[in-house]
């Protein structure tokens, strides 16, 4: 009983396993005043009439080269995007310069600002990936794409949130090494945030790890992007960072033997405001991370 004891309380002090360092992963954190000057690549569209008003397309290579949010509407009243107007359509421009659109019934938004394309099921063709949310069954990540030229929802993923309940993606990679993409995205984030992991699966998009702790988004933002998608040790799996529940911490969270691990946390004096994006900061051919902070500062994670 006595060495049974001293067991229990050996691992009692021991806990859970730590998170390293951002150092130890091969990132070099500072914080400094926000930048003025920004690199943004910008490729000329024609925005079609009945766009989102505040929506952005997504903007393909191959056979599909525009996706856009179209439709707005009034009708869902959730507004947690900083107003109560929502997507009721989609429009898809095809690289020859035809369309394809779809309407979605009364009950149902888009409650998105951005489509996301990626080929999820390998077959040479990009799926649209965007939320939908209806009255029902509040949030749904969706997948639609091209079924004998016309544009059809795909995939969707649980459906197991209420009315006003929403999840906000943070994207696309293959996380396992597995060599199929994965889709990653928060769920509530704000109330509890849960980091979840899907694939494609026999047309359905099925969840293959959670974690609990995040949030990307905060109520009435316009900015979704509040993450990234980063190799950032270079063992050719990418890692996920986003911030924790309070917006207050980084943290860096692998995707390994099916399950969702922190690779290192890093604390912030502030919060977390603004889009996460990926930059080269030295110069030396490798992509750091720059990630706004309230005031007017930023965190600049070099590699």
């Amino acid at each position: 009983m006595r060495f049974l004891g001293t067991l229990l309380l050996a691992l009692a002090l021991a806990g859970p396993a730590r998170a390293g360092s951002l150092e130890a992963l091969g990132l070099r954190p500072l914080i400094a005043e926000t930048a003025r000057e920004l690199a943004i690549e910008v490729r000329p569209v024609a925005r079609p009439a009945n766009a989102l008003p505040d929506g952005h397309p997504a903007l393909g290579s191959g056979v599909i080269a525009e996706v856009w949010l179209t439709e707005p509407t009034e009708r869902y009243g959730h507004a947690v995007l900083g107003d109560g107007i929502e997507a009721g359509g989609l429009l898809v421009r095809l690289a020859g310069g035809e369309e394809r659109s779809l309407s979605l019934p009364e009950h149902q938004v888009f409650e998105d600002l951005q489509p996301r394309l990626a080929d999820l099921d390998g077959d040479g063709n990009p799926e649209i990936l965007v939320v939908r949310a209806s009255q029902s069954s509040g949030a749904v990540l969706t997948a639609y794409g091209l079924v004998d030229g016309e544009l059809q929802l795909i995939a969707k993923g649980p459906e197991r949130l209420t009315a006003f309940r929403w999840l906000n993606p943070v994207g696309v990679a293959d996380f396992d090494g597995d060599g199929v993409l994965e889709v990653a995205y928060v769920e509530t984030p704000h109330i509890g945030g849960v980091l979840r992991i899907l694939s494609l699966d026999d047309g359905a998009l099925r969840q293959e790890a959670e974690a609990y702790g995040f949030s990307n988004h905060f109520i009435g933002s316009r900015a979704l992007g509040l993450s990234a998608i980063l190799d950032v040790d270079a063992d050719g799996l990418p890692e996920i960072l986003l911030p924790d529940t309070r917006r207050q911490a980084l943290r860096v969270m692998g995707f390994v033997d099916g399950e969702l691990r922190e690779r290192a946390i890093y604390q912030i004096d502030g919060r977390i405001v603004g889009d996460f994006r990926l930059e080269d900061l030295d110069a030396n051919g490798l992509d750091g991370v720059v990630v706004p902070l309230d005031g007017d500062r930023e965190l600049r994670l070099y590699r």
